[in-house]
């Protein structure tokens, strides 16, 4: 909180007076088909679940000195109950949550340099999927079972990190230092990220980031970004409008190693030896590319239609994915000899928990994919957004449709949503491997 302690106390509290609060609703049910994983012999999942999520979001904004000095904050409380008591897996620390979303202090040094500093959000990528010029990654800070979904289908309560930027915008580029310390460590990787610290989500580690955006080609829209510090990456992005409606996408990234935790070859074997190491996923120092291109086109009644594909050369491959599940059918044997069980049990926790916190950081664990998605504007304001990824090596997949409608009559402060999702694919698979899995959701969002 030492940027607080910088600036005029009386004065911030005395401009902190126009908030804008957003209260969000929703209930939804989950149906899950049997799993590969098991624990103390039956199943880590309820087959059938209800979940009630409440999502209270309170931003201000404090101009201290005009045009020179302000200050952004936003808060976010959070509240979950499962209807049934949930599974092993399904399992979180508490029903309540309150999030530091944004703390940051601008500074305008001049017309075009300004300097932020505090609890800052890193700025999203071209892609929908996932954009590998998107270096600053942080972990999911909700709860496991049930995600809230935004009106807008928008990624949400991922945790902002703590940091400094330093930019430079002018018509023709824009130049950014972006610094983001080490302020700690994860010290139980065997828990999701839910249930870490807020610093533990945003700052295991140490990133120093220098990006490049120039206007001046036209039609193409370059970015070059350089990270350094605990992983090395250089990334290019490019955005090429090919005519006012359509635009061609292209990221590139090349990473010194790892960008998440694989299990280890060497600690399965060891287990296998009955001779227990205390982690079985590492990260290694074997380089990497990540490559991204899809397109998107706006029709004139303003819906959007948009194609990806992504790789990843550090992805599993289908040996190394098939050591992964004959690993978990390993543990799943029960020997009926109790610390022997019990260990084969807490693996497959540590298991579980790299899997989902890898996922939870935005990653996919395998090489290529396909999705597409599209967002149907209707006359009455109203909104249809299917989308689809496919894993093109094992076919499992993920799929939805979303529908979301303000509602005139109160000035547009509501919205009522729904929304039903699949995921499709065998118990071997990416998006089978917890299970197959049916939702459907409902939900409203009302600013004040």
């Amino acid at each position: 909180m030492l940027p607080a302690l910088l600036l005029p106390l009386e004065a911030m509290a005395a401009c902190f007076n126009a908030p804008d609060v957003v209260v969000l609703g929703q209930v939804s049910n989950i149906n899950k088909k049997p799993a590969l994983w098991r624990i103390e012999g039956k199943s880590p999942y309820t087959r059938n679940n209800t979940f009630g999520d409440l999502i209270i979001k309170y931003s201000d904004r404090c101009e201290v000195i005009e045009n020179k000095l302000n200050v952004d904050v936003s808060l976010i409380g959070l509240a979950n109950y499962p209807v049934r008591e949930t599974g092993a897996f399904e399992k979180d620390k508490d029903r309540l949550r309150g999030l530091l979303d944004r703390f940051r202090v601008s500074y305008s040094v001049t017309d075009s340099i300004r300097f932020d500093m505090g609890k800052l959000r890193a700025r999203e990528g071209l892609f929908y999927l996932k954009s590998p010029a998107s270096l600053f990654t942080t972990y999911y800070s909700g709860f496991k079972p049930a995600r809230v979904n935004d009106p807008t289908l928008r990624q949400s309560y991922y945790e902002s990190f703590w940091g400094a930027v330093l930019s430079h915008d002018t018509l023709s580029h824009s130049l950014a230092l972006t610094v983001a310390p080490k302020l700690t460590h994860i010290k139980k990787r065997y828990e999701s990220s839910g249930n870490w610290s807020a610093t533990e989500r945003s700052n295991a580690s140490e990133r120093y980031q220098l990006s490049w955006t120039d206007y001046r080609f036209g039609k193409n829209v370059p970015t070059f970004s350089l990270m350094m510090g605990d992983s090395p990456s250089v990334a290019l992005s490019n955005s090429y409008n090919l005519t006012q409606q359509f635009v061609v996408n292209a990221e590139v990234a090349w990473h010194r190693r790892q960008q998440w935790r694989h299990l280890d070859a060497d600690n399965v074997r060891q287990v296998e030896r009955f001779d227990f190491p205390s982690e079985l996923y590492s990260t290694r120092d074997n380089d990497g590319v990540e490559l991204a291109l899809g397109f998107q086109y706006t029709t004139d009644t303003f819906s959007q239609f948009g194609m990806e594909y992504y790789f990843q050369s550090e992805g599993y491959s289908a040996s190394q994915w098939r050591q992964q599940a004959d690993l978990i059918k390993f543990f799943n044997q029960r020997t009926q000899y109790a610390p022997l069980d019990n260990a084969f049990d807490a693996y497959k926790y540590l298991m579980a928990s790299e899997t989902y916190n890898t996922s939870a950081r935005g990653q996919l664990l395998g090489k290529h994919y396909i999705s597409g998605w599209a967002s149907f504007l209707m006359a009455d304001e109203s909104s249809v957004q299917p989308y689809a990824v496919l894993n093109v090596r094992d076919r499992s997949s993920t799929l939805g449709l979303h529908y979301n409608k303000p509602i005139t009559q109160l000035d547009k402060k509501l919205d009522v949503y729904t929304g039903i999702y699949t995921a499709l694919g065998g118990s071997q698979s990416e998006f089978g491997l917890f299970g197959e899995t049916l939702g459907t959701y409902a939900g409203l969002k009302y600013h004040f």
